[in-house]
């Protein structure tokens, strides 16, 4: 009678089918950490330029709605209160619109000042009761620090972080059709209001420069131009 041999398989890994399953594992979880970053780094970067649509819409709002407000010399009850200066990098004038919420009403004097250091716009306002007022005019230089002595000496301020660059350029007639960026540089014609005022603004874009979006506003409340 012959014995039947019977071969029990082993029921474990060998080494090497161990080494394999964790090699893979490790791949697996490194491809998902990489995916999760990507999404993570995607969602922040789209969160960024969420935030700065936010604000350049704001802004471009207030804007135009304050140089429909700006106050001219031909208003016989406000002549005295007109005051219009312009610069590549900081826009003044008087008006009567300020932003929602405001306490105070009547005449204010604003201003739009971009640092280029700091990458920064500067926000500030001011109520206006008595032309003298006229000549208090905000400090060359303003950190936040600085905000509680402005407030203080009647000044309203707010700091827009992350700007990469802003241009203000100045148009002293509808006729002339040539580009925004080619207007003039500067505003000091003492008793007038330009009939239009370009703003060229940029946030900085991972490193790369990026190019400025211009938008128009017309100081006459009339005109009702497409500007884009």
């Amino acid at each position: 009678m012959r014995k039947k041999t019977i071969t029990k398989s082993s029921s474990g890994f060998t080494l090497l089918e161990l080494l394999i399953s964790v090699s893979l594992i490790a791949v697996l979880v490194l491809i998902l950490s990489m995916s999760v970053r990507t999404g993570l780094r995607a969602y922040s970067r789209g969160k960024e330029i969420n935030e700065g649509l936010i604000v350049v819409s704001a802004i471009e709002g207030l804007l135009g709605r304050q140089l429909r407000a700006v106050v001219r010399k031909d208003e016989p009850d406000l002549k005295d209160f007109s005051e219009f200066h312009g610069e590549e990098n900081e826009v003044s004038f008087v008006t009567t619109h300020v932003p929602l919420g405001s306490q105070a009403g009547g005449l204010f004097k604003v201003v739009y000042r971009f640092d280029e250091r700091g990458k920064k716009l500067i926000y500030a306002q001011k109520v206006i009761t008595r032309p003298e007022d006229l000549k208090e005019a905000l400090p060359d230089s303003i950190d936040p620090e600085d905000k509680e002595d402005l407030m203080e000496q009647g000044w309203g301020l707010s700091i827009v972080d992350g700007i990469d660059s802003l241009a203000f350029t100045y148009q002293g007639t509808l006729q002339n059709e040539s580009a925004p960026e080619d207007w003039q540089d500067g505003w000091d014609k003492k008793g007038k209001v330009p009939e239009a005022v370009a703003m060229g603004l940029a946030f900085s874009d991972d490193g790369e420069e990026p190019a400025a979006t211009w938008r128009i506003f017309y100081t006459d409340p009339l005109v009702l131009v497409n500007a884009e």
